[in-house]
């Protein structure tokens, strides 16, 4: 099969819009073709990025110096969103995918180029079953993909929007040397919605960016607060914690996000949050005291133990102001066995009878949220009541492998990579949107648990 035509690709986008919802065929062949190269995932990878920077060497400078972790990056988040064409709301996060790709300075024709490479690896990997059909299909539907992504680029252009804030740190408190709780004042005004986040840049890795959420307004100095934790190996998180001081200028991208605000009217909210959770949740608890009448508020936070606590005088602060909260502090208490832990969560809230009339903000590491969505539903939670964040779960944590986290991180398998026959494949490890948890001053001590309930501070209701 000759190479397509590169024009083709160039005006992919003027052709089609809207949702793929309804071209159930091209969906179809666009995710058999990528079924069927899954097992040569590396190679494909590889093959992208030769073909990408061969064709196009001046879009190599849109990339970190050193590749390594985000290698895959680019390439799996393609995929990533292959996997989920027919979600409702697709066309609104690339929009805003859209918007933020503007802080790379990406044309329309860098866009093109992109597609172009990204069916050339595809197709050099299916000889025996890559036709013109499968073709024609990649074609409208990268074409649905980048109509969306720049039409959000060209509307944020028209708004007048920066690519990308220059945020001052006004502060840095690093605790327990694993999160860091990071204010920095953006050169201009920052439109964010509670519950968004936005990526960061920091100036000693040029080219590395990483989503951290937006904890609460901005203050009265107008700096935003980050929720760092601190990730093994990880380049971004490493330095935001260990080499971020008062009056450095980070970079921060366009917000983004559709874990939102309850709606007004909504009488009872509860909000769980584990890990770094705890920032989107700590700025959808800011506008809902806000809201006249508030509405009841229960809180439950999660934490691996006691130290990791990080943000606790927040919360507490939270509580002597407004006392109809009702706040549970949950880790596991030394000794404990971390199933024994996760009961007592469980219980508490299997045990409430209320849930059909409650709407729940719920974030944290991927497999809690999964997990405490799945209980809050078999408790009586409608589906609609629940606000969740939207990322996918890794591979290490679902158990099964999509498209995107194949290319991401490939497996070993030893007659694929010659070199796995001599050494083990080194894995970078991932550096996830935040997941590690507020922390509380001292609470009066209850039953404890790291799922488990370890005083409540406030009235319980």
């Amino acid at each position: 099969m000759p190479p397509s035509d590169p024009a083709r690709w160039a005006g992919a986008s003027q052709e089609r819009g809207g949702i793929m919802s309804d071209d159930k065929d091209d969906i179809d062949a666009v995710t058999g073709s990528l079924e069927r190269v899954r097992l040569r995932a590396s190679h494909v990878v590889r093959y992208f990025y030769a073909h990408l920077f061969t064709r196009h060497p001046r879009l190599r400078p849109l990339f970190p110096a050193a590749m390594d972790d985000q290698y895959e990056r680019l390439f799996a988040a393609l995929v990533h969103v292959v996997d989920h064409l027919d979600h409702p709301g697709l066309p609104a996060h690339l929009d805003q995918l859209g918007r933020d790709h503007r802080k790379f300075r990406i044309t329309d024709e860098d866009y093109a180029a992109v597609g172009e490479s990204l069916v050339a690896a595809i197709r050099y990997h299916s000889p025996s079953t890559w036709d013109e059909g499968t073709e024609e299909s990649w074609l409208r539907v990268y074409g649905f993909i980048t109509a969306a992504m720049t039409a959000g680029a060209h509307s944020s252009l028209a708004a007048n929007e920066p690519a990308w804030w220059d945020a001052t740190v006004v502060s840095h408190r690093l605790h327990g040397g694993h999160t860091a709780v990071i204010r920095a004042a953006p050169s201009a005004d920052y439109p964010c919605l509670p519950g968004q986040y936005a990526t960061i840049e920091h100036p000693d890795l040029p080219g590395v960016w990483r989503p951290y959420s937006v904890a609460g307004r901005p203050g009265r100095d107008g700096a935003l607060e980050f929720h760092i934790g601190r990730v093994t190996d990880g380049r971004l998180s490493t330095v935001l914690c260990d080499r971020t001081a008062p009056g450095q200028v980070l970079r921060v991208g366009a917000a983004s996000g559709s874990a939102l605000t309850p709606p007004p009217g909504t009488p009872t909210v509860t909000l769980i949050a584990a890990g770094t959770g705890w920032a989107p949740v700590k700025a959808v608890l800011d506008e809902l005291l806000a809201r006249r009448p508030a509405p009841r508020i229960r809180i439950d936070v999660v934490a691996r133990g006691e130290s990791h606590f990080y943000d606790g005088g927040s919360l507490v602060d939270l509580l002597r102001a407004h006392p109809y909260l009702s706040a549970y502090w949950w880790y596991q208490e030394r000794g404990e066995g971390r199933m024994r832990s996760a009961e007592r969560l469980h219980d508490h809230l299997s045990g409430r009878r209320d849930w059909h009339d409650e709407t729940v903000y719920l974030c944290g590491p991927v497999m809690f949220v999964q997990e405490t969505a799945e209980l809050l539903h078999n408790s009586g939670l409608p589906t609609a009541s629940l606000i969740r964040d939207p990322l996918p779960a890794s591979v290490q944590q679902r158990g099964y492998v999509s498209h995107a986290e194949q290319f991401l991180d490939p497996p070993a398998v030893k007659w694929i990579d010659p070199d796995a026959r001599t050494r083990p494949l080194e894995l970078p490890a991932p550096e996830p949107r935040p997941t590690a948890m507020p922390a509380p001053a001292p609470a009066p001590p209850s039953r404890g648990g790291w799922f488990g309930p370890h005083g409540a501070v406030g009235k319980v209701s």
